[in-house]
This record gives C-alpha cells, structure tokens and sequence, in this order.
C-alpha cells in the first residue's frame, strides 16, 4: 500500500497538468504562493514514510487507548473516498488534508512516546524535524480546514469505540464545502 501511494504521489507531483500550483495560487496569490508549495509538495511527499513510521510504533509498543484509536483513524480517513480535500477534484492539492493528519498524528505519537517513556525510534531524523514547519504552514494556508481536523483529533481520542463513520461524514461534509470554496476563489485572493 505505501509502495503504491508513494508511487501515485510522485506522479502527481511531477505531472505539469495537476492543478496543485494554480489552487495555491488562487488562494493566496502568485507572491505568496512561493512559500507554501514547496513545503506542502514536501509534506504530502513525506505522508508514506511518516505512515510507514506510525505503523512500525503501533506494531512496536503498547500504546495507551487515545493514542491506539488515533491511529486506527488515520487508516480509515485515508481509505475514505470523501474528506475535507477531495483528490478527486484537485489532484495531488488534495492530499494536503491526508497529510496534515497523519502529520499531527506522527507528532502527538512523538510527544507521547516521550511522556509515556517509550523508546521514539525514529526512522528519518530529519522528517521528524521538518513535521512542526509543515504543520505550521497548512495551518496559515487551510486555517479553517486544519482547526476542524485539530478538533477532529481530540474527538477521536475521547471516543470509547473505534466507530469514526460520524467524524468520516462530518469531513466529507466539511470536505464539499471546502471543495466549493477553493474552487470559487477569485484569482488573486489573500489567505493569512
């Protein structure tokens, strides 16, 4: 699975055609798109290894309950065929959702292996420095979008079940809502 969504990523990122530019564009205007697309391209790119990173601790370590059920949420938002940014309509643009959560997914497990003792056996040094400025640049670029998964997130930690079929629905709705808005930007729009 991760072969393959790193595979599709890097098509994605390479393909000349994929409205990825033009959406960062619309949004925040061709000057200030410059400082979001290199470190969003980078961050959806990183989405396998940082998966592949959260696999090997849920599979490595007796995590407590909250940390557990964030992981079993990050699976089934990924393999959900609607959420907040739909691929489907904006391309590899899209990703950006899927790969702020399993981003702040892959930071709270750091911070938790830290608070619990846990041995943090981090793979790639260098991702697990570059997570926080990635985070911190979806959250100036999709404020309103990344706020909603933050939430998202802490309610998927006090759930008592592994159900998440309301929170998936509820990213699906907020996900067309997004959708029309990025979509009906007007060239030139600020975002900050």
């Amino acid at each position: 699975m991760l072969n393959a969504l790193q595979g599709q990523l890097k098509l994605l990122a390479a393909d000349p055609k994929d409205p990825f530019t033009g959406i960062i564009r619309k949004m925040v205007g061709p000057r200030e798109a410059v400082q979001y697309e290199q470190p969003l391209r980078a961050l959806i790119l990183a989405m396998p290894a940082m998966i592949g990173q959260i696999r090997d601790w849920v599979s490595e370590s007796k995590w407590p309950s909250p940390v557990k059920r964030m992981h079993a949420f990050i699976m089934a938002y990924l393999y959900s065929p609607e959420d907040f940014l739909p691929e489907s309509s904006m391309g590899f643009f899209g990703y950006a959702d899927d790969a702020y959560l399993v981003a702040q997914i892959y930071r709270r497990t750091l911070l938790e292996a830290d608070s619990f003792g846990f041995k943090r056996f981090v793979v790639d040094e260098k991702l697990s420095c570059d997570v926080q400025d990635w985070l911190k640049t979806v959250k100036q670029l999709l404020p309103a979008e990344t706020t909603a998964m933050d939430k998202m997130l802490e309610e998927v930690t006090l759930k008592q079940d592994g159900n998440f079929s309301d929170l998936l629905s509820r990213a699906a709705k907020d996900g067309r809502a997004t959708g029309c808005r990025i979509n009906n930007a007007e060239s030139g729009g600020r975002r900050k």
